[in-house]
């Protein structure tokens, strides 16, 4: 999901942590998965996100912000709405970095150590996802990282429309392949 990022960067970052590197090739994820555009040349901004299940990965991709924009573009106004409507509701995003880095710090295994729309640990949820905002080598602290419930994933899902959907599951056929689940949430 993309709405919890906001596009201000502060001056705390970390390497990418490993818990954001691919689970097949124990590295960081060094290309976008949709354009194959190279992630680490400096200043390149993107997007990895996560979701596991009972402690597996299900999957993982990282996307540059060109391509994640242009995915953005494929959400309906009406998602895209509910979206921004469900996360002020059940988030503080314009206060959360701040208070996050001033508790935590750069501690990322703190800031993913919750979901943030229900509160729960990852160990209780059994399905989440985390999502990470990256620039080159570095994490970025300005809003993610983040984890959601699967909960939190069906309570979104059950917020777009016909058309989002659709968006969706052409993004997922487009980094998984056809016949991926259809019930991911990809962003």
């Amino acid at each position: 999901m993309c709405y919890p990022y906001r596009m201000i960067v502060y001056d705390d970052y970390i390497p990418v942590p490993e818990i954001f590197w691919s689970f097949e090739t124990g590295k960081p994820i060094s290309h976008c998965s949709l354009c194959h555009r190279e992630l680490m040349e400096p200043g390149t901004n993107y997007v990895i996100e996560k979701a596991f299940q009972d402690g597996e990965t299900l999957f993982e991709h990282a996307i540059c912000l060109q391509c994640h924009f242009q995915c953005l573009e494929n959400l309906s106004e009406e998602s895209t709405r509910r979206i921004r409507s469900y996360f002020a509701e059940n988030v503080d995003l314009e206060h959360r970095p701040a208070q996050l880095l001033e508790k935590f710090g750069t501690r990322h295994e703190r800031w993913l150590g919750h979901c943030m729309v229900k509160g729960y640990p990852p160990e209780e949820c059994g399905e989440y996802q985390i999502y990470g905002f990256c620039i080159d080598q570095d994490l970025i602290f300005n809003g993610a990282p983040y984890m959601i419930s699967g909960e939190a994933v069906d309570e979104i899902l059950g917020l777009l429309s016909s058309e989002t959907l659709g968006a969706l599951g052409d993004i997922s056929d487009r980094l998984f392949g056809i016949g991926s689940p259809k019930d991911l949430l990809v962003f």
